[in-house]
């Protein structure tokens, strides 16, 4: 392998292993064994675990997003609806490395780590206002907005653990919480317009 193929070969092989057991109980050796190299090599890439684990975040982020992006001409709360299942299938995937990312305290996440996963949620706040047409979102809504992101992450959690509904459940379960939140927001005039053309049920 060109030294290019064999990084990206040691983060796939640690995506494999974080999606299996949490990141915090693996070790280069684990990494080195999965992959079937020495643990030499493993250090030659990256240094320690850290840099290793915030490799492989940045590659499934990479992945996560194309998927967050639902087709356009869905009616808004299909595409919603849409991009909720695709990060609820993605979380159950990397469930292990997802919890450890999320978990107060864990030694997975840093300041590096922290960063990437602020992308995503950027790009679903971008998402949630290009797609209910809110060119000029108030700090109350858009407030409104970041708390329901953290309620779907905070509900994930919870989910991987006990798993009390479907995904597909659990989807609509949150969109409903997002049509809540929104609507109890105290959101302006021409903002409830927008979010009732586009977020309304009964208009899809």
């Amino acid at each position: 392998m060109s030294p290019h193929q064999r990084r990206e070969d040691l983060i796939a092989t640690a995506l494999r292993v974080f999606a299996e057991r949490s990141p915090d109980s693996v070790t280069p050796e684990d990494i080195a064994e999965a992959a079937d190299v020495s643990r030499t090599l493993v250090y030659r890439y990256f240094p320690n675990m850290t840099e290793l684990r915030t490799a492989a975040l940045r590659s499934a982020m990479d992945e996560l997003a194309p998927m967050l992006v639902p087709p356009s001409d869905l009616p808004l709360l299909e595409q919603l609806r849409t991009a909720l299942r695709a990060f609820i299938e993605f979380a159950d995937r990397y469930a292990p490395a997802y919890v450890a990312l999320l978990r107060g305290g864990s030694k997975v996440a840093s300041d590096h780590t922290e960063s990437v996963i602020d992308e995503v949620r950027d790009q679903v706040l971008r998402l949630l206002l290009q797609r209910s047409g809110i060119e000029h979102p108030s700090p109350r809504v858009l407030l409104a907005m970041r708390c329901w992101i953290s309620s779907v992450e905070s509900a994930l959690l919870i989910w991987l653990k006990e798993r009390p509904m479907s995904e597909a459940e659990l989807a609509d379960w949150l969109l409903d919480q997002l049509l809540a939140m929104l609507g109890a927001s105290g959101a302006g005039e021409v903002e409830l317009e927008a979010l009732s053309a586009g977020l309304d049920p009964a208009n899809t």
